[in-house]
């Protein structure tokens, strides 16, 4: 059996968990295009918010029109600390269940046990205080759909036989993997629940949406939708991001908070046995402005390596071409290579 794992509106409930004020309170969380102080669209909302008509790309500006000022918290994303919560809860799953595959930032395929359930959302709950939503079924698809309709907060299994059920009469938009276009352009052949994909012949279909698609839609059709978890993309980068006590520009203070943020990513790297070749300075200045600075290596770099003298070169750089001061600072490492057996130069 197959269980999907997808947290509840992840980043405004980890800004809501950062925020105990914002109890009760409309959470906006956004990307800024930095042209205006409106512009931009809504990354994700709480459910407060969408009660109240915001949903995720609304512009900043509309969803601004739905929200009563003293009711709501419009924040910029934080993908750096939303990373960092999500390697957390990655490590709690991989704790509990056999075989795992992370999806994305706050989505988990796994395979083990239905009876895992409970359990395993229990697991995160107590370690993070933030509610998930899984759904079981004998399929990845099933699974999903399960999640999907059991939200928030909640859990759903299903047989076989009740899988088949739910996919066949949902409507096809609501199908992971369909979107408005194809949805419509199964609409002019009469199809409007899954179910109906049976009765338009497969070489219709493969003409309509190409083979690679028009196949698997004559396979969803059929109820043949099994695939196995498949293998996890490998991990392209690590990065740690922290605020500052107070904006600076002094090299020193910058340097100080880089020292204490490097541990863990050079910790991960050491277990991972990976050598990297990039090395990034993130900052964000005062204006909310995000800016980075990068080195490459013509040779890889090992976990035990000093870089002290390149990350204040960084810093110079940056501090040189921008005036505005620092109010958080991070560091990424990337462009991984593998050290085999090897975890030290010693």
């Amino acid at each position: 059996m197959y269980l999907h794992l997808d947290m509840d509106y992840f980043y405004a409930q980890v800004e809501e968990k950062r925020r105990p004020m914002a109890k009760d309170k409309i959470i906006v969380v956004c990307i800024y295009s930095g042209k205006t102080e409106n512009s931009g669209v809504v990354s994700t909302v709480n459910y407060l918010g969408r009660e109240a008509g915001i949903k995720s790309g609304m512009p900043i500006v509309l969803a601004k029109k739905k929200a009563p000022p003293a009711d709501s918290i419009f924040l910029p994303a934080d993908k750096d600390y939303y990373i960092q919560v999500s390697m957390y809860i990655d490590e709690i799953i991989r704790k509990h269940c056999r075989k795992v595959v992370q999806a994305s930032i706050d989505e988990w395929m796994i395979e083990d046990d239905t009876s895992k359930a409970p359990e395993l959302k229990d697991a995160v709950q107590r370690a993070t205080g933030l509610t998930s939503t899984i759904g079981a079924a004998p399929s990845l698809l099933g699974a999903k759909m399960a999640a999907s309709k059991a939200k928030p907060n909640g859990i759903l299994i299903l047989d076989q036989e009740k899988e088949k059920k739910l996919i066949d009469e949902s409507d096809v938009e609501k199908v992971p993997g369909i979107g408005r276009k194809t949805a419509e352009a199964l609409a002019v052949l009469g199809v409007i629940k899954v179910k109906d994909i049976a009765s338009v012949d497969v070489g219709r279909l493969v003409e309509t949406f190409g083979r690679k698609t028009g196949a698997w839609l004559h396979d969803l059709g059929q109820g043949s939708y099994d695939k196995g978890l498949g293998e996890e993309k490998e991990q392209e980068e690590v990065s740690r991001i922290g605020t500052l006590k107070e904006t600076t520009r002094e090299v020193h203070i910058l340097m100080e908070k880089l020292d204490g943020l490097e541990k863990d990513p050079l910790e991960w790297m050491m277990h991972a046995k990976k050598s990297y070749r990039t090395l990034t300075v993130i900052f964000i200045t005062d204006d909310l402005r995000i800016h980075t600075r990068s080195l490459s290596f013509n040779h890889p770099k090992q976990w035990n390596m000093n870089t002290r003298k390149e990350r204040e070169m960084l810093i110079e750089e940056f501090l040189k071409e921008n005036k505005h001061h620092v109010r958080r600072i991070g560091i990424k490492f990337g462009n991984f290579m593998d050290l085999g057996g090897q975890t030290t130069l010693f």
